[in-house]
């Protein structure tokens, strides 16, 4: 029987991969972690124009620019997941280096909304607000 060794780049994308599976959330096990009623704080960051034509059901919108001042305002023991408009977008990944800093427990949904519509998830419409592009609402 031949020993097998792993290079030390093999060792880099195992943990990569494994830190991928625990932070990432496809539409699909997001939907599911609804539907069992998990402690969840779903975070979009769209503008408020999108979010109000459609958004996961229960979403808060939050401009990233403004989320740092809106933290206080988030459960650090629930889960938040962020996402953003397609799987281009990187304002998901940014919100969620900076939640994750911060020490709230942070996932991205995979492909954004894009993915989710794809999908034929859920959706819920509401009028356009955000807590910080919006007269009147403010993060702090």
């Amino acid at each position: 029987m031949a020993i097998e060794t792993i290079t030390k780049e093999s060792v880099k994308a195992v943990e990569y991969f494994e830190a991928k599976l625990d932070f990432d959330s496809s539409p699909y096990s997001l939907k599911a972690a609804i539907d069992k009623g998990e402690r969840l704080q779903i975070i979009d960051l769209r503008t408020p124009e999108l979010f109000a034509q459609g958004h996961v059901p229960g979403a808060i919108n939050v401009d990233y620019e403004q989320l740092e001042k809106y933290l206080p305002k988030l459960d650090p023991s629930a889960t938040s997941v962020v996402y953003c408009y397609t799987l281009l977008c990187n304002l998901a990944t940014k919100a969620a280096l900076l939640l994750a800093k911060h020490g709230y427990k942070v996932k991205e949904m995979a492909g954004g909304w894009d993915a989710w519509v794809q999908q034929e998830m859920p959706t819920e419409k509401s009028k356009a607000s955000s807590c910080a592009t919006t007269q009147g609402h403010s993060c702090g």
